[in-house]
């Protein structure tokens, strides 16, 4: 028996309902049945609120295999086609399998700039709330600024999440979304006056490479495999080519009909 998880959201759940559908054997249900058995051998779920965090422990606990689905690395996941990312036992994909650039060129529309290295100030970028109660990053910026503070003169411009409600944990256990402080939309960077960006578990670390910046991450990241992980070295950063990561990355993330037809299965199982 494989299981689904409903997300309680009719935008998202098309996404579980796909995936569902190219998994052999699997029963969509609530978060609830899943974290009180150990009887499945997989389970499909996205996002870490209103209980799935508790699905993700679980089935880390109880070593069952897990596909995690969220928003894409890059591209759109409310155009069309709808493209989202989705990682095996992972919140993102932290290695490189050596992949051919044909779905990176597909889904990638911009160009990669060349490194430069006259930025003049550092970007901060914490994890979400919903990320920090779920990976225990709630120190992370105190910590980081900490270290950052020691061994660079430069500005540090903290920068969170545009949208970022506060993560509620009801009375049981379930993580739900609260208020944002801050409801703004994004704004664009000026890439050219950042030396380094330096995050968590952000994909911010893409556009970074993508547009000349190096990246420091010292937890999962999609990126990891050519970021800094010693803060301390923020003066000295690296500047590998993204192109190998973008393409490992480019087979992580899925279009409805790949995961209705179980395409997704077939590259993340390695069928």
């Amino acid at each position: 028996m494989n299981y689904a998880v409903r997300t309680e959201r009719a935008k998202t759940e098309k996404y579980v309902e796909s995936a569902a559908r190219g998994m052999p054997n699997c029963k969509l249900t609530n978060y609830k049945t899943v974290c009180n058995t150990t009887q499945f051998d997989k389970v499909v779920f996205m996002g870490v609120l209103r209980g799935t965090h508790l699905v993700y422990r679980h089935a880390q606990k109880n070593n069952k295999d897990f596909y995690y689905i969220d928003r894409p690395y890059w591209g759109e996941s409310r155009g069309t086609p709808y493209w989202m990312r989705c990682v095996k036992n992972q919140h993102v994909k932290t290695f490189v399998d050596h992949r051919p650039d044909d779905r990176f060129k597909k889904t990638y529309k911009d160009d990669i700039k060349p490194f430069h290295k006259n930025g003049k100030y550092v970007l901060v970028v914490p994890p979400s709330h919903a990320m920090a109660e779920m990976f225990d990053g709630k120190d992370w910026l105190a910590n980081t600024l900490k270290v950052l503070k020691q061994n660079t003169d430069r500005e540090l411009v903290v920068r969170e999440k545009p949208y970022n409600p506060e993560a509620i944990i009801d009375n049981v256990g379930k993580m739900l979304p609260g208020t944002s402080a801050n409801k703004q939309p994004a704004k664009p960077f000026e890439w050219d006056k950042v030396h380094a960006v330096v995050t968590f578990n952000s994909s911010i670390t893409i556009k970074a490479l993508t547009n000349g910046v190096p990246a420091f991450a010292n937890f999962d990241n999609p990126c990891l495999p050519i970021c800094e992980q010693d803060f301390s070295k923020i003066e000295t950063p690296k500047y590998e080519d993204p192109r190998p990561v973008l393409n490992s990355l480019a087979y992580n993330q899925f279009t409805q009909e790949e995961f209705r037809n179980g395409y997704y299965l077939e590259i993340l199982d390695g069928r």
